[in-house]
């Protein structure tokens, strides 16, 4: 069995990871000539997002405390992350990977109250200047 982590994504529907060749990359950019063709990563992986939490209710619609669970391999994970550790992505805590499931509900349950800035308003809590339509 490969060695794997557990990825926790907090983005709602969740996010696509690209591992490039970097080298490669920068050849690009150095050359002369415009290369026309989109850059081909080598490795991807697809992470499940907030609404994959098992919690998550569509017609509650809460992102708030829910996060994604996606096993990803080890060393996938660590070479993603070192060509993304400024990527805002890391820096926030909104895809972050933790050594096991135990470990990765604790960390869920860690920042389950902090705010990633993409959950919708609570509906009881309104602004005053927004009234709720009265049908």
């Amino acid at each position: 069995m490969a060695n794997t982590v557990t990825v926790l994504c907090r983005l709602p529907s969740g996010v696509i990871l690209e591992l490039h060749d970097l080298d490669g990359l920068k050849s690009r950019t150095a050359s002369e000539a415009p290369v026309m063709q989109a850059a081909a990563a080598l490795r991807s992986v697809t992470l499940k997002g907030a609404k994959h939490d098992p919690s998550y209710h569509e017609a509650e619609g809460r992102l708030l405390g829910r996060v994604g669970r996606t096993e990803v391999d080890a060393d996938f994970w660590k070479a993603w992350l070192d060509q993304n550790q400024r990527n805002q992505l890391v820096t926030q805590y909104l895809v972050f990977a933790e050594a096991n499931a135990a470990k990765a509900d604790a960390a869920a349950a860690e920042l389950s109250k902090e705010k990633t800035g993409l959950e919708g308003e609570d509906r009881n809590a309104l602004p005053n200047n927004v009234k709720k339509l009265e049908k």
